[in-house]
Order: C-alpha cells, then sequence, then structure tokens
C-alpha cells in the first residue's frame, strides 16, 4: 500500500469516525449537519458573507443557499443586509445558535481530555499543520486542473 492510498483510507475512516463521536453531543440533531458554519461564523464574529462561507468550506452556491436556508428556517442563522455589497447578505448566528456552539464546546473539552490523552501538543500541532498543507495542495492542484 503506498502513502496516498494509506492517507485516503485514514482521512475517510477518521472523518466517520469523529463525526459519530460528535453526535453524541449534540441536542438538536436538526443541525449537527451544518455544525462547520455554526462553527465558523462564531469564529468571524457573525460577519461573514455567503460567498466568504463557500470559500472557507468550499462549498457550491447554490449548496450553500439552501444550507443557510436550512439553517435560517430553523432559527439559527439570519440575513442581514450587507452595507458594502448591498447584493450580498452577512450571514449572523441567532441566540439559538448558542445551544449548538455550548454543545460544541463541550465536545471539544471531552475530544481534548479524552481522546487526545496520549498526543502530545506537538504532535497535535504538526497533525493539524500538515492537514493544512495538504488542503491547500490539494486546492491549488483543482484549481490549475479546472483552468
Amino acid at each position: 500500500m503506498n502513502f496516498g492510498e494509506e492517507f485516503s483510507l485514514q482521512i475517510v475512516l477518521a472523518n466517520k469516525t469523529y463525526h459519530q463521536y460528535l453526535y453524541q453531543f449534540f441536542d438538536q440533531a436538526e443541525a449537527h449537519y451544518h455544525y462547520q458554519i455554526i462553527l465558523l461564523l462564531s469564529r468571524y464574529k457573525s460577519k461573514l458573507t455567503q460567498k466568504m462561507l463557500c470559500d472557507e468550506l468550499g462549498i457550491e452556491k447554490s449548496n450553500m443557499a439552501a444550507i443557510i436556508d436550512n439553517l435560517e428556517e430553523k432559527g439559527y442563522v439570519t440575513r442581514e443586509v450587507n452595507y458594502k455589497d448591498r447584493r450580498s447578505k452577512i450571514v449572523q448566528l441567532t441566540p439559538k445558535a448558542d445551544e449548538i456552539l455550548n454543545e460544541l464546546s463541550s465536545a471539544f473539552d471531552h475530544f481534548e481530555s479524552n481522546v487526545t490523552h496520549e498526543i502530545s501538543w506537538q504532535e497535535m500541532y504538526s497533525c493539524i499543520s500538515v492537514l493544512k498543507r495538504i488542503n491547500e495542495n490539494l486546492v491549488n492542484f483543482n484549481q490549475k486542473a479546472l483552468n
């Protein structure tokens, strides 16, 4: 087995297992599919447009519109006028989203204290750093392939 093959398998398995792990912390099952958007909006203090969310998460505009519609319908986000560009809307979290953020905070605290207990902070930092670089390389490769 070569590195690419093993890497692919481990990423798929880690992604599946990690999401199964996270879902056990969600009281609101309806939002767990889109927790990444809520988390990203929280990180940027709800100052992201739909286009920025698409760019950050690599999601097509039409798919993102449907996701935001769903989150808005369930009361987790609102769309506000972007005074810098009236054609776009700023997606903002509602107080209901705070419940999800609290659940995520609990999940991440539990993860750090229970799942990573035999992994040093240097190993965790290296893992994140390597995954970021691989993702950047893949994004660049995919963009070149499209042109």
